[in-house]
């Protein structure tokens, strides 16, 4: 208990605030989505949709001007990140099949993100927008989908646990390919993280799989529990 308490004691000033001013963020956007009934039917809702590609679109310029564009740290292949662009499926597929993948990967995301955090609180602005608002997004997709009357079925919570399986055996081999650590598949990250706290690879990796996992199962549980009631 004191190791995890320890986690949360550690993390910087930097990301407590941003966290929060992320989560005010989510929440006004939240509430103007009940009052103006946003829906996909409707063209106001599909700039959400734009605003990963432009977030990855200004780090990525603004690293290459700095010169902090790095082959094995900069290129959009951590899981996060990864989930965040897949909004521009909801152009394509069926609304329902994308909010179940936001509604787990989405929530559990960000979650890891905001609990604990690979910042230092030095980094460039970019690299905290690019954190923040990836993850910010991530969560307001996740709830928003509730809040559009969208229940977990058996079909999202397997269909999820099995795309979320897939890329990260697709990054665990490109990692093997070009010799990077994206989403941390090879070694722990630094920071306040309860990675920390694991053992080493590729015991923490399982381990990190399968918190995702249980905490998919909450998700699902939960879901199905406000859809009872």
């Amino acid at each position: 208990m004191n190791s995890i308490l320890s986690v949360f004691s550690d993390l910087p000033q930097s990301h407590i605030v941003a966290t929060c001013i992320t989560l005010i963020i989510v929440g006004v956007l939240l509430y103007l989505q009940l009052i103006n009934n946003w829906s996909f039917s409707k063209k106001s809702i599909y700039a959400f949709i734009l605003i990963p590609f432009a977030i990855e679109i200004v780090f990525q310029c603004f690293a290459l001007i700095d010169g902090t564009w790095s082959f094995e740290s900069s290129l959009p292949l951590e899981f996060s990140y990864i989930t965040s662009l897949s909004a521009i499926t909801y152009l394509f597929f069926n609304h329902e099949k994308i909010n179940g993948w936001f509604y787990f990967a989405g929530i559990w995301s960000a979650t890891a993100a905001f609990l604990n955090t690979i910042m230092f609180g030095t980094e460039p602005w970019y690299i905290f927008l690019r954190y923040y608002g990836h993850h910010g997004i991530l969560l307001f997709f996740g709830l928003r989908s509730l809040f559009w009357s969208f229940r977990p079925k058996l079909n999202d919570y397997l269909r999820s646990i099995v795309l979320t399986t897939l890329i990260l055996s697709f990054v665990h081999i490109i990692n093997s390919l070009i010799g990077t650590n994206y989403m941390f598949t090879y070694s722990k990250p630094n920071g306040a993280n309860f990675s920390q706290l694991m053992p080493e690879w590729p015991d923490y990796l399982i381990l990190i799989l399968s918190l995702g996992v249980f905490y998919y199962t909450v998700l699902y549980f939960l879901g199905k529990k406000s859809s009872n009631n």
